[in-house]
């Protein structure tokens, strides 16, 4: 893959500091979703909080399967167990072990032999496996990329422009993977899910301070336009100690990328405390529609605060979505619906 602004591990010493990482695997076939989330904070050690954490957000199983997604999660307090390489996607943390000290990044093939609890990215290659209470889950799949942020046909781009590498924003946000291919097997419970070109997006964020509230949507996932995918944020950001309010919108169809924001348009949204998120946006050639909504009552996951992870955001990976794309002048380009989309709210946008 080409050079990925913002891959690598941002912490060069800064306290207090998180940096987390999102990944979200869907099974086409299926509609299931599994969706990773890994995050170190206060790496230094120095505050009273601290350490890494990996949750799981996958399917209900048994008497719960028609209900939204459960989560599985396991904290790792020990920061001299987490690694993370600054040059490029890779991390791994761990918990419970052999009596063999794991060296880190370790060979494929001797991770679970060596970790009883923890995971780790490295080469494409993700394995993990964690226990909470009486859920469990592992997994080991390889991911080819496909599309990143930008044109397909460009070098990746920083999703906030060449002004996030300057210390301006908190916290920094990057998609790493707007649509991915991987092949792997996992077990969730009691269930194994062998797949084959399921599908993959990815992204990070890290800073000081996580946002004080925000929204997001995320799929890639069109039944009826095979390539389509867009990804969707907004909420509050500190800019050079001042708070903003921002949001973005990014469209990847047949080739092309499109974008809505900061520098490349206007985004105006109107999103509910829970169930609806209804965004609209232009640029001087495009517009974007997107209506995203949801029957379920979401997962409560966390997300690091002043206090440590809190159950601080709600989520769905089974929300409708509806996306209108056209040119201006010329009318609609493309319209699509998904079942499967990604849909959040978080902080104090009124969660309840």
């Amino acid at each position: 893959m080409k050079f990925l602004p913002h891959s690598g591990y941002h912490w060069q010493g800064q306290s207090p500091f998180f940096e987390g990482w999102y990944v979200r695997l869907l099974l086409p076939y299926s509609g299931e979703s599994f969706a990773f989330m890994y995050s170190i904070e206060n790496p230094a050690g120095d505050l009273h909080y601290g350490g890494g954490a990996v949750q799981v957000l996958g399917p209900a199983t048994g008497t719960k399967a028609n209900q939204d997604d459960q989560l599985i999660w396991r904290t790792f307090p020990s920061v001299q167990k987490f690694w993370a390489s600054p040059q490029q996607f890779a991390l791994g943390h761990w918990g419970k072990h052999t009596s063999k000290e794991p060296a880190s990044p370790l060979p494929s093939d001797e991770f679970f032999t060596l970790v009883k609890e923890g995971y780790q990215i490295y080469h494409h290659q993700h394995q993990g496996q964690i226990t909470s209470g009486d859920r469990h889950c592992r997994w080991q799949f390889t991911v080819e990329p496909e599309v990143t942020w930008g044109s397909p046909n460009r070098f990746p781009r920083a999703t906030a422009g060449w002004l996030s590498f300057l210390p301006l924003f908190d916290p920094g946000w990057q998609i790493l993977l707007a649509q991915g291919r991987a092949h792997g097997w996992l077990e969730w419970q009691s269930k194994r899910y062998e797949f084959d070109q399921a599908l993959v997006y990815a992204e990070k964020n890290w800073g000081r301070s996580f946002p004080s509230r925000w929204f997001w949507l995320q799929a890639n996932h069109f039944p009826q336009h095979p390539g389509l995918s867009v990804t969707a944020a907004g909420g509050e950001r500190i800019v050079l100690h001042r708070t903003e309010e921002v949001a973005l919108i990014g469209v990847h169809h047949q080739g092309d990328f499109y974008e809505f924001g900061p520098g490349h348009g206007t985004v105006t949204w109107q999103v509910a405390p829970w169930g609806s998120w209804q965004l609209k946006a232009s640029n001087d050639r495009y517009w974007v529609t997107l209506s995203g909504t949801t029957e379920e009552k979401g997962s409560l996951v966390h997300t690091p605060t002043a206090q440590g992870l809190q159950l601080n955001c709600r989520d769905t990976t089974r929300g409708h979505l509806l996306l209108q794309l056209g040119a201006i002048g010329k009318g609609l380009m493309v319209a699509s619906r998904t079942d499967t989309a990604g849909l959040e709210v978080g902080g104090n946008w009124g969660l309840g």
